[in-house]
């Protein structure tokens, strides 16, 4: 008999193993009570008696003659059932985004007696959970609530995602998604990273952006005052000569560093407050940030 088949056999005797119930010697086993040539004593079935096969106490040997019953137990194996399988690449999301997170088992199959649901490791903090064709909402972590959904378009092929709004950068890290039949539960991992919004932009691009509104700007506005000018360059003549005349021309000079006020403070204005301003949302975003990190819960 194979016992690596998958199955187990044990031996089930109908009557108990008891030497009382053959008094005395007996040189052969009898059956249901009768005498055998030789024997002293009726054996009944099931009994277990010395059969001298030969002379002398080292060719004794016992014999056990009764109904004996076989019965197997087959081993069910549920190793190999369904796999899960999650993305094979990290999952990049904005902070203040929506981030989703997918995951199937294979070979497909209907997923919507299952129990499923994502928890973050080393703490299993309970992100999001299925069970019972309902989302256990109490049992998530509180950083979780009300920023989840589980999409179960698709469940009855065996894939699910889960969609996190508003990602946080205490978001970023490793999630597993499980899925669990009955006694039979397989997961996968996923990492998620979360992106500042203002990460690609170099300070030198800033001041380029902010640079070149105020540079054009400024052409427009000479071209227009040259322009006027050569219109009325002769009324203009006229009317300094005209003061010229009434006033001292100490009073008609201005000073270089007033002109160059002039020209700088239109450039400088929006450059700096453009300035002031990225610097300030840097600081919200890491503020927020380290306020995550002191109170995750």
């Amino acid at each position: 008999m194979d016992m690596s088949a998958g199955g187990r056999a044990a031996l089930l005797s109908d009557h108990m193993l008891e030497r009382s119930s053959c008094p005395g010697p007996s040189r052969h086993l009898g059956n249901q009570g009768s005498l055998l040539p030789g024997s002293r004593t009726p054996c009944k079935a099931g009994c277990l008696s010395p059969w001298l096969l030969g002379s002398g106490p080292s060719q004794d040997r016992l014999v056990w003659r009764g109904p004996v019953t076989l019965g197997f137990f087959p081993l069910v194996s549920w190793t190999g059932q369904f796999r899960v399988i999650g993305p094979g690449h990290p999952i990049r999301a904005l902070v203040g985004d929506e981030a989703e997170l997918p995951c199937h088992i294979y070979p497909g199959k209907n997923a919507t007696g299952m129990e499923v649901g994502w928890y973050r490791p080393p703490f299993s903090r309970v992100v999001h959970l299925y069970r019972n064709g309902k989302d256990q909402d109490a049992e998530q972590a509180p950083e979780y609530r009300g920023r989840t959904e589980l999409l179960k378009d698709t469940m009855g092929e065996g894939k699910v995602t889960l969609r996190i709004r508003n990602v946080r950068f205490s978001d970023e890290g490793g999630f597993t998604c499980f899925f669990r039949d009955h006694s039979y539960q397989e997961e996968a991992a996923m990492e998620l990273r979360v992106e500042d919004p203002f990460y690609w932009i170099n300070p030198s691009v800033l001041v380029l952006i902010a640079v070149l509104p105020v540079v054009l700007l400024q052409t427009a506005v000479g071209l227009l005052y040259l322009c006027l000018q050569h219109r009325l360059r002769g009324k203009l003549r006229a009317e300094i000569e005209n003061l010229h005349r009434t006033f001292d021309p100490h009073f008609l000079r201005v000073p270089c560093w007033k002109v160059a006020l002039f020209a700088l403070v239109p450039v400088l204005g929006p450059l700096l407050a453009l300035v002031i301003c990225y610097n300030w949302l840097h600081r919200r975003l890491a503020g927020q940030f380290l306020e995550e990190l002191r109170n995750p819960f």
